[in-house]
């Protein structure tokens, strides 16, 4: 298992703005940041994931109905 920092943010279609409208900061312990954030969704109707990397962090995006996005940046501790 590794520590990760999590940078969890949200974004809400409806303000229109490209910014975040929620962050938060989380220090987890994970064997798989793909199978974390598949699991937070597992009761989602519809959901997309997509996942890249930043500076060699995996970041993984889970696109929702009706436009919701959340967006996580792993960055290993």
């Amino acid at each position: 298992m590794k520590t990760y920092e999590v940078i969890k943010e949200e974004y809400v279609p409806c303000t229109g703005d490209l910014l975040p409208d929620r962050r938060e900061i989380l220090e987890l312990q994970l064997e798989n940041p793909a199978m974390y954030v598949q699991d937070l969704y597992r009761r989602e109707r519809s959901v997309e994931f997509l996942a890249t990397e930043q500076n060699g962090s995996p970041v993984i995006e889970a696109l929702l109905e009706g436009g919701r996005k959340y967006r996580y940046i792993f960055s290993e501790v």
